[in-house]
Order: C-alpha cells, then structure tokens, then sequence
C-alpha cells in the first residue's frame, strides 16, 4: 500500500499545459541555408578525440570535414 501511494502523489502535482500554435510567431522568420549545399552520403574517415569521446570529425568524400562535439547526435 505504501508502494501505491509513493505512485499516485506524482499524479496529483501534476501540471498539464497545451501549447497553442500561433501562426504569428513565425511572421518574422525566413528561409535561410543551414547546410552544405552539395549533400554526401559517404563517409570515408573517422575521428575521435580521445581527451573528449563527445568531439567528434568525419570526412566526406566529396570533400569537407565534419565536426560534432555532442557524441554524433
């Protein structure tokens, strides 16, 4: 029973809140190039720093290096 009631206390603290989609907070937002303009899907070299695993480098093989310091994500 202890059990049971350590399970339910969350249910009642908690909130619920909905998010309303305004279509004007994007108003002043526009389209702009994020990225490479010429997509590789090859990979041809990998590296990892080893004082930080969470930095990480790859090679495409059309030409350019790519960085991550977020483990790849």
């Amino acid at each position: 029973m202890k059990h049971l009631l350590f399970l339910l206390i969350p249910v009642f603290f908690t909130i619920t809140v909905q998010a309303q989609f305004n279509p004007d907070n994007f108003k002043g937002m526009k389209f702009r190039s994020i990225g490479p303009a010429g997509m590789s899907g090859r990979v041809t070299a990998i590296d990892v720093d080893l004082s930080n695993p969470n930095r990480i480098f790859a090679g495409a093989a059309s030409g350019g290096v790519w960085l991550s310091e977020n483990g790849g994500n």
